[in-house]
């Protein structure tokens, strides 16, 4: 009973700091004065949905920039081990795109984001990490586009 009563009060004082570490998603909490719509999409429909869908946390109203996007994945294999077996992958994301205002290109840029990483045997495994690896590539790109919309901002004022 003890044991139970001590593992209880254990885990709501583990509980209780944690929820306390301030944690937000990083574009939650921002105070952006401009939105951002996809105006078209090409390419890698995986990678343009999950920009699709960081992108729709903007929500100003000064200002509402379009998007072209234009990506592409590629999966290389960097190494091999003695049986020819790939051993050292890597998972590159091109992305093209055009920020514009009222059909006026404002930004264009191309951008690459690459990640190498060890194959592992068990391919459930290796395709979780590869999912990891092309979310934080993703959270990356979208970085920039904000970053390009935010410096418009800025040199407009």
């Amino acid at each position: 009973m003890t044991k139970q009563f001590f593992k209880l009060i254990s885990l709501f004082t583990i509980l209780f700091f944690l929820n306390g570490c301030g944690f937000k998603p990083i574009l939650a909490g921002s105070d952006y004065n401009f939105l951002i719509q996809i105006d078209s999409m090409s390419g890698n429909g995986l990678i343009n949905s999950k920009i699709e869908n960081k992108l729709k946390v903007l929500d100003g109203t000064k200002k509402i920039y379009k998007v072209n996007l234009n990506s592409k994945e590629i999966k290389n294999i960097l190494s091999k081990d003695s049986k020819g077996d790939p051993s050292i992958l890597e998972l590159v994301i091109n992305l093209n795109y055009k920020l514009s205002e009222n059909g006026k290109i404002l930004v264009n840029r191309s951008l690459t984001q690459r990640s190498s990483y060890n194959n592992i045997s068990d391919k459930f495994e290796l395709s979780k990490s590869e999912e990891i690896l092309k979310d934080n590539l993703v959270e990356n790109l979208v970085s920039d586009i904000i970053n390009s919309a935010t410096n418009l901002m800025i040199n407009d004022n």
